[in-house]
């Protein structure tokens, strides 16, 4: 059960636990090899020998192919995906608006306060 739990950690850090506010002011590279060698300690303090040897290769390749740069044109294009759905949501609004039905107005507001959150977030993210 413990080697399954060990696996399955690793996918669970995503590039938005690394750009957490807890983080803030710090590269993402810096932050991505920050959280492997805290999963280092855990491999050593629970003697996992086969985890620790998969996350030694883990930062040597941050270490060696870690680049800002990526993360950041990522970034900046999922904020411009939020921003065309946010807009495509205020079209959808005012379409539902036009037809004066209040069960589709309420929808179409709930999917743009939705759309809205995400860019929020993505926002943060970066």
């Amino acid at each position: 059960m413990f080697k399954k739990i060990c696996l399955i950690v690793p996918l669970i850090i995503s590039p938005a636990v690394f750009a957490a506010e807890s983080n803030a002011g710090k590269d993402y590279c810096a932050i991505k090899e920050e959280k492997i060698n805290q999963q280092i300690e855990y491999a050593k303090k629970y003697n996992n020998p086969h985890r620790l040897a998969g996350l030694e290769r883990a930062l040597s390749n941050v270490k060696a192919h870690c680049s800002n740069n990526g993360y950041i044109a990522d970034a900046e294009s999922k904020i411009a995906d939020k921003e065309r759905k946010v807009e495509k949501r205020r079209q959808e609004l005012a379409e539902a608006k036009a037809t004066g039905k209040s069960d589709k107005i309420s929808k179409k507001q709930k999917k743009l306060q939705k759309a809205e959150a995400e860019l929020d977030e993505a926002l943060n993210a970066l």
